[in-house]
């Protein structure tokens, strides 16, 4: 295979998103890959001894110390966020929540996997009728959105990093009539503001975040003398590790499938997370 094709990094990657995207890669394919990316993943992340398992954490810790809270915010925002709504509406669901859902049984439907994401959230933090939320990373405003219906009491204020992910949170609430609602386009390592929460939520952005000190202090200032944060965020229950992911696919897996002539570059995507089960944290 080697040599069989001469192409740049950029071509074959193109060329690979290309004939996934259009359905021409058979699931088969398409699960080999991800296995080889996975198995990429760990092998990097598996020490050969506990001692150095316990030096690439503790080095891991002391790095994000030195780090700003976020770095790069503008690259995902444009790659993301900013991309207009209607293409989302293609591959999400009716909530058009850009996270994880819980498929609790095979006849799940998308539609039905949302929102029972969105009630364990509400369940697992114990969000009682009438109290002040707070949505960190409310992307098309799923959360907040459903907060807002179902919990016609409670005040909800979301943050988002994009005027297209505003305008169209803004645009539902109008539709649904809701007036409970207040949205803010900013970058959460500069942003401040003067208010406090009794519950405050973080659906997979802190996976995004560098420096979980500073995150938690700024975070800490919002929050009422008993208020709750709930966090939902990538890792791994044995090593930790950078969520980078600058290219569609990691170049390592070419590597693996015979195209290591073409390519010379590192590993950094990442492929390999689990979830916090517990998702509360006082």
């Amino acid at each position: 295979m080697e040599g069989l094709i001469q192409m740049p990094y950029d071509a074959t990657v193109k060329l690979m998103l290309s004939s996934l995207e259009r359905n021409l890669l058979p699931d088969a394919v398409v699960r080999r890959l991800t296995r080889l990316l996975l198995g990429v993943r760990l092998r990097w992340g598996y020490k050969a001894s506990a001692e150095l398992q316990l030096s690439q954490l503790l080095q891991f810790v002391h790095s994000l110390k030195e780090m700003p809270i976020a770095v790069q915010t503008e690259k995902p925002k444009e790659q993301h966020y900013e991309v207009p709504t209607s293409f989302f509406r293609l591959a999400l669901g009716k909530h058009l929540k850009y996270s994880c859902c819980y498929f609790s049984d095979k006849g799940s439907t998308l539609e039905d996997a949302e929102a029972a994401m969105l009630e364990l959230y509400c369940e697992r933090s114990e969000l009682k009728d009438g109290q002040t939320v707070l949505d960190i990373g409310c992307g098309w405003g799923s959360l907040v959105l459903y907060i807002a219906s179902k919990y016609s009491n409670c005040k909800v204020t979301g943050i988002c990093n994009s005027t297209t992910q505003k305008a169209f949170i803004e645009d539902q609430c109008r539709d649904r009539q809701l007036q409970n609602v207040e949205i803010h386009v900013a970058d959460i390592s500069k942003f401040e503001m003067e208010a406090s929460f009794d519950r405050i939520y973080s659906i997979e952005m802190f996976e995004h975040m560098k420096n979980y000190r500073d995150l938690l202090g700024k975070i800490s200032k919002w929050m009422k003398q008993d208020g709750r944060l709930f966090v939902h965020h990538f890792c791994h229950k044995v090593f930790p590790y950078h969520f980078e992911v600058p290219m569609a696919f990691n170049p390592s897996l070419l590597t693996v499938v015979g195209f290591d002539s073409l390519l010379q570059t590192r590993v950094s995507a990442c492929f390999c997370s689990g979830y916090s089960r517990g998702g509360l944290a006082g």
